[in-house]
């Protein structure tokens, strides 16, 4: 078996080899892995680097800094995690109640573990620093696509007279509880979302419905 060319390792030759895909993919998971340990501000460009087996130049090549490495991670997350949960689709005869528990039951199950665009958006939310503007955009413009997808599915399946302005607001409620409910499954180790799924369904349906 021939010796690697100029001295390289194999490991080199490999890292070399990988296709630019799966080298972006590699970066993405070592700094979603390093956020989990060590969040932002310990997740650095040369952790990544080690994490991943990858040179700088590769994470520069995909990335223009750190910023935008955490910015799309949170978009791939963001991404991977709504193929997994139940879309925001009105069902024939489904109420108000129903639609939310059968949603929000299976997605807040998923904070716990908390995928990475939630990890790493709830850490810079707050943060007004210059040094993580992409990220933070990332993490509001996902929130509002959920936003806008919750918004369209209360426009359909609660009552016309109420008003576009009305389904909105109950989208909002629900986002609000959501962030809530994201906290919760952090503080307390044995959380189960399921009885905040049923006071947010009723409290819901009892403000689309007043009359039921």
């Amino acid at each position: 078996m021939n010796a690697p060319a100029s001295g390289a390792t194999t490991a080199q030759l490999k890292n070399r080899a990988s296709p630019p895909e799966r080298s972006r993919d590699r970066i993405m998971a070592a700094a979603s892995e390093l956020v989990k340990e060590r969040g932002i501000a310990g997740t650095t460009i040369a952790r990544v680097c080690q994490r991943s087996g990858l040179p700088v130049s590769s994470v520069y090549w995909h990335f223009e800094d750190k910023d935008h490495l955490f910015a799309e991670v949170i978009r791939t997350s963001f991404a991977t995690w709504l193929v997994s949960v139940p879309r925001w689709d009105v069902e024939p005869e489904t109420t108000v109640a129903e639609g939310l528990r059968r949603v929000l039951g299976q997605s807040t199950r998923t904070f716990a573990d908390l995928p990475a665009f939630l990890r790493i958006g709830m850490q810079v939310l707050l943060d007004t620093s210059e040094d993580q503007v992409k990220t933070r955009e990332a993490y509001l413009d996902v929130r509002q696509q959920v936003h806008r997808m919750i918004t369209a599915w209360m426009t359909q399946i609660v009552p016309g007279e109420l008003g576009p302005d009305t389904a909105e607001d109950l989208a909002s409620l629900v986002v609000a509880m959501s962030d809530g409910m994201i906290v919760g499954s952090q503080i307390y180790p044995n959380w189960g979302p399921e009885e905040y799924v049923d006071l947010l369904a009723g409290a819901i349906a009892g403000i689309a419905h007043p009359s039921a």
